[in-house]
Formats: C-alpha cells, sequence, structure tokens
C-alpha cells in the first residue's frame, strides 16, 4: 500500500492518540493531520479530518525501530532542507554578481 501526502496538505498539527480496546489494552498512535475540507466538520468526539496515523508498537524493539524510522525521516528532511539553503544562497550570490556595479 502506498499513501501520498502532497506538500500542501501537511499541518505543523500532530497528534498523540490513545484508544482502550474492548479487551482493555490501551493502544497508542502519532496522528498527523492535514489540510481538510471546511465543510468537514471535526466534534471532538468524532474528529472527522484528514489525517494519517501511525499505531505504535507496545515491545521496546517494536518501539525503538519506530523511533529510528521516524528518525531516519527527520534526517532526509534535514538534507533537502540543507541543500535548498544552500540552492537559494548560490541563486542570492549569483543574482547580486549579476547586477551592475556603478563604480
Amino acid at each position: 500500500m502506498r499513501i501520498n501526502v502532497y506538500s500542501q496538505e501537511l499541518t505543523e498539527e500532530v497528534i498523540e492518540i490513545s484508544k482502550v480496546s474492548n479487551t482493555g489494552i490501551e493502544y497508542k498512535a502519532i496522528q498527523f493531520v492535514l489540510h481538510s475540507s471546511p465543510m468537514l466538520h471535526h466534534p471532538p468526539a468524532d474528529d472527522d479530518r484528514s489525517a494519517v496515523t501511525f499505531w505504535l508498537p507496545q515491545s521496546i524493539p517494536g518501539l525503538m525501530r519506530a523511533r529510528s524510522m521516524f528518525e531516519e525521516a527527520m534526517n532526509l528532511v534535514a538534507v533537502e532542507l540543507n541543500k535548498t539553503v544552500v540552492a537559494q544562497e548560490m541563486r542570492l550570490a549569483a543574482d547580486t554578481d549579476c547586477e551592475p556595479k556603478n563604480d
């Protein structure tokens, strides 16, 4: 399964989710809330906004794998941010070098 989330859909809202099943087991998740249509309403009891939810494992090894996965994702974003900053600085420097000098 592949889920595509486009950058225009991202928000800064990240929510911790906790649900207790009918067996009494509590499950936890991390939910990334996405931009949703204003036509949708989201009362606290039934939040129907668009989101991507990652249900967390309950074992230590599983949580360590999940942490590694999210850390690697953050590292990839940091690399892309650095490349974008460098490229922007190079464009600004090139634009400045192309301006006529009034000596």
